[in-house]
Order: C-alpha cells, then structure tokens, then sequence
C-alpha cells in the first residue's frame, strides 16, 4: 500500500472511508466495529479528512431532507456525528441547522403554492423559501434549490426574490432562480426581470438567464431559459456543466448521495439530458452517458469515479 502514488492513496483512502460510513450508517453496528473504527481513523489525520469530507457531504443533506421515516434515523446520525467530533477532534459538525423556511420540498417533489397576494410558486426538488410580505414590498428569500415564480402585477408593492447575494425583481413577469454549488441564476420565461448583484443591474428580457458566479454578475444568455425550467415537467438539462453541478442537481431527485472524490471529475464539463420520471433508472442513465462509474456502499451512499 505504501508503495502506491499519492493519487492512488488517496482513492484507496476515501474508498476506505466510504467503507466505514457505510457500515456505520447500521443502528446494529457493534462496539468492536466502533473500536476498529477508531483504530483506522487515529492511525492517520488523512483518515480523518477522508471520512469527514463524505461525512460533511451527508450531514448537510440530513439537515435539510431529515424526515421520521428516513432509513437513517435521526439519531442514528447524531450518534455517528458525535463520534467524528470526539475521534477526529474537529470542535464541532460539519452543519447546522438554519432558520426553517416557510414552505420546502423533499427529495424528488414539486410543490405548487398560491400566495397571499395570488401569485404562484413551483418549488422544484428539495428547495425552501420564506415569504415576507409587506405594504410596500413582497419578498420571498430562496434558501436552497429553485423555484418558479408567476408574479401578479401589483404596482405598489415590488416582487422580488433574494438568494444569496443576487436579487431579483419581477417587471410584470414569469420567472425561475435556482441556487446551485457553484452559481445563483435566473432565467426569465415571460416579460422582463431585474437582476442585481455586486452592485451590478441587468434587465433580462423574455427567453434569457443570467448566472451570478465566483462574484461576478455575468451576461444575458440569450434563449437559455426553457432549458433551465425543464425541472417543471421533471426533466434536467445541463449543457457544458460541470460534473460536480451535475451530480449535485441529480441528488436532490434521488434517493441517498452521490458523491465525488475527484475534484479534477467533478469540474469536468458534460452535457446531458436526464429523465428524472424514470429515477430508479438515473444512476444506469449516468454511468452509460457520461465517462463515469458509480459504486454503491450502501442504497444511501454512492462514490462517483471516472470510468476506466
């Protein structure tokens, strides 16, 4: 094993990693597997690193998709949580658990909600909003995901969504914004929208998005919005995206995670069209579309490499 390259250790590092949550996701997990357990991860800190990347990976999606029939219990979790804490000596988890929005979906589900004001909102896959309306303003905070917006005119009160630092405005109009890893974005299916961000403002017309990324407000892609809003009739499009966009837009229609360990994999850019109707068959659909091979430790855990 010593002999192997750093690439190589590395894989067999989170591939021993894997191995471990796995077997600890189990409620029925002994104490002689704990104390093995211990054993691998103070024998090396890159033990430690390796199980609490996978481990942040889980821990943020148990937060936001934790439900009473989850397979994995909610304090079955805790107790693998604690135990990172006290072995790996981080000071604390890898999350926490934010303010709880008003309305939200779980892994796979679309929601449509009438407003106050009767606007509508199709919340798309394991998304979440707070809705704060006002005498002079209506507000919806996007917390995670994406969700599509049918705005009633009301020219005395704004209709704007904030996400993160990019907020947008509705001009009499349809639109969708999603929150993704690596950018916030919106894209505009009827009339005009107003964007800001970085102290930038752009106005997007019927038919185009726009991408907020690494602080940088980028410009109208003309014609990109259908394609973006495919989610509805539970398509996913993805042209030139990376891999790790990819992976991480599929988690939140799927059950359990796909994880990727690569980082050179996940910002590799690929193009695909997904069917998510058909969610028993995704991973089949990946692993024959992309250059990719997913190997499942458990139907809740799922590492993604490149295919050889």
């Amino acid at each position: 094993m010593n002999d192997l390259p750093d690439k190589g250790k590395d894989a067999e590092r989170t591939h021993e990693a894997a191995t471990w949550f796995a077997l600890l996701l189990d409620e029925n997990a002994s104490t002689a597997d704990y104390e093995r357990f211990r054993t691998w991860l103070l024998a090396d800190e890159r033990n430690a690193r390796a199980y609490a990347r996978i481990e942040r990976v889980w821990g943020h999606a148990a937060v936001e998709q934790a439900r009473p029939d989850d397979a994995v219990s909610r304090r079955g979790f805790l107790k693998i949580t604690s135990g990172i804490v006290l072995l790996a000596g981080t000071g604390g988890t890898a999350w926490h658990i934010a303010t709880r929005p008003d309305f939200s979906t779980g892994t796979g589900e679309i929601r449509s909600l009438t407003l106050a004001d009767g606007s509508t909102v199709e919340l798309g896959a394991a998304s979440a909003i707070s809705v704060d309306f006002t005498a002079s303003i209506r507000r919806i905070v996007l917390h995670g995901g994406e969700a599509f917006f049918s705005v009633v005119p009301d020219s005395r009160r704004p209709f704007r969504v904030e996400a993160g630092s990019l907020a947008a405005t509705a001009l009499g109009t349809a639109y969708a914004v999603a929150i993704a890893p690596e950018r916030t974005s919106v894209a505009v299916t009827e009339h005009n929208v107003r964007v800001e961000a970085g102290g930038r403002s752009v106005d997007l017309s019927q038919g185009d998005a726009i991408d907020w990324q690494d602080g940088v407000l980028g410009s109208p892609i003309i014609g990109d919005a259908e394609s973006r809003v495919r989610w509805r009739e539970r398509q996913l499009v993805f042209l030139a995206r990376p891999l790790g966009e990819v992976i991480a837009e599929v988690n939140r229609w799927r059950k359990g995670r796909l994880f990727i360990p690569d980082a050179a994999l996940a910002a590799r850019r690929v193009t695909a069209i997904l069917d998510v109707n058909d969610i028993d068959g995704i991973d089949a659909t990946l692993e024959q579309g992309l250059p990719i091979s997913l190997q499942n430790y458990t139907s809740l855990l799922t590492i993604v490499t490149t295919r050889k």
